[in-house]
């Protein structure tokens, strides 16, 4: 067996094998989990990273990133049905293209949801100081950059979060953990509405010109960064293995992308109607509540700003417990990708360990990699950072879809290409890190998963064997 072969070996189909995970998860329950990590990371956090891309075009940016995430989303839920017993797209993308190419995007799934679960701890931090009014040594709220110059801090309150997640969802088990992530979801529902209608109130159009200040390419950048709001359609698949049915599964993905899509475009055009993104029309001086730290806290900001202090503070408030369950979630996804992994023999026999059905040891060492992130490295760069490896895996899905023919070329290619179009548009200094993470993870492939896939050690039992 040549190495190629070797790097390219694929898993084979578990379609209607029996799989003694625990069916729990309905379509109600899955689609909240979906939202619990969209609805939180998306609207409560990164509104002000959108708006400083595209100005309040950040709607069109919203809404292709939501279009194209549509063609990804029939894809996912195709393979949902073909590999009933995997997880995500490393499950995926395993059984369609090869084992190299699963390692690639499962590691970037780890990034991503680490990079993801530590910018909305970063957030929830911010909320936290706006909702209670708390002040602590500034080096205590994190790192920042000021001016291009970087300035040291470590953010406890972000540490103090993580730790409190990773607790839950070690002695919490999965079926409780999925009750709390509704009710939260429920709540983070009211609080939208609460913004919607408080903020309609102060509603000025003049502020929505110009509309496009930075031009297609501004509302281009805003559309791939706005790939972390949606994160959690890929976080809803890392459950679909404990889905009670593929019709659950099914209702679940287009419930998510489409009531995640409307609350997106319908608060940033508010929340860009209630300020000028640029003050006097200058596309280099960005409003403050748009950007730096305060841009991890946007709405509440920006409703307080025009003198609506009681719902600015409730929403502050509520969001304090609200983006709680985004941690949850995301949390929750990279540990099961790691179990599947361990299951298929690429990580230690450690990581498919597990209790009240969550994967211990995966779950500890994402909340030391999450803890790491969130306290040490400023928003802006966290945010921007996790988005590629999402995109990465979407475009292994789609073209594996294809090869499998799961779906039409048309909608493989529109979801391939789109994501490809979005990584293009990301910064410089994004695919830089990815250049040197991606390295790394393939080093631990070859000197632990090449070595140990149990596909790699069934092709040696068959060729041994002989005819």
């Amino acid at each position: 067996m040549t190495t190629l072969t070797t790097l390219m070996r694929r898993t084979p189909s578990n379609e209607g094998v029996a799989d003694d995970t625990p069916k729990h998860l309905g379509w109600l329950m899955l689609t909240a989990l979906g939202i619990g990590a969209t609805i939180g990371a998306g609207i409560f956090v990164m509104p002000g990273r959108i708006a400083e891309k595209a100005g309040p075009a950040g709607i069109l940016s919203f809404l292709i990133t939501g279009f194209v995430f549509l063609f990804v989303g029939i894809c996912y839920e195709r393979f949902a049905r073909k590999v009933p017993s995997g997880v995500s797209a490393y499950s995926y993308v395993y059984h369609s293209i090869g084992e190299i190419f699963a390692w690639v995007v499962a590691f970037g799934l780890f990034l991503e949801y680490s990079f993801g679960a530590s910018a909305v701890a970063i957030g929830w931090s911010q909320y936290l100081k706006t909702a209670v009014g708390y002040t602590i040594p500034s080096y205590l709220m994190g790192p920042s950059v000021v001016d291009n110059q970087f300035h040291f801090g470590v953010n406890v309150v972000a540490l103090a979060v993580v730790a409190v997640v990773t607790l839950i969802l070690l002695f919490g088990g999965v079926t409780k953990s999925a009750k709390l992530n509704f009710c939260l979801v429920i709540l983070k529902l009211v609080l939208l509405s609460v913004f919607m209608v408080a903020g309609m109130q102060h509603v000025q159009p003049a502020n929505w010109q110009p509309f496009m200040p930075k031009g297609w390419e501004g509302v281009l950048q805003g559309a791939a960064i706005a790939v972390f709001p949606y994160v959690g359609f890929d976080a809803l698949y890392t459950f679909a293995r404990e889905s009670k049915s593929f019709k659950d599964t099914r209702l679940a993905t287009y419930l998510c992308i489409g009531l995640v899509a409307f609350l997106y475009v319908a608060v940033m055009a508010i929340a860009t109607a209630l300020a000028p993104v640029f003050p006097n029309g200058d596309i280099n001086h960005i409003n403050p509540l748009f950007k730096g730290t305060e841009a991890s806290a946007p709405l509440a900001s920006l409703l307080m700003a025009s003198g609506e202090q009681w719902a600015g503070k409730l929403i502050a408030a509520g969001a304090v417990i609200g983006i709680f369950n985004v941690l949850l979630v995301l949390s929750m996804g990279g540990p099961r990708i790691f179990r599947n992994m361990s299951e298929d023999g690429l990580l230690p026999p450690l990581f498919a360990k597990t209790k009240n059905g969550s994967p211990t040891y995966g779950l500890l060492l994402n909340g030391i990699v999450v803890g790491l992130f969130a306290g040490f490295v400023p928003f802006e760069t966290v945010s921007d950072i996790m988005v590629l490896g999402t995109l990465v895996a979407f475009v292994f899905v789609c073209i594996g879809a294809l090869r499998l023919k799961l779906v039409s070329p048309v909608i493989a290619l529109i979801g391939a290409g789109g994501c490809t179009f979005l990584a293009c548009n990301l910064d410089p200094i994004v695919l830089q890190v990815y250049c040197v993470t991606c390295p790394i993870g393939l080093v631990i492939y070859f000197m632990y998963g090449f070595k140990h896939s149990k596909l790699r050690a069934a092709a040696s039992l068959t060729t041994s064997a002989g005819p």
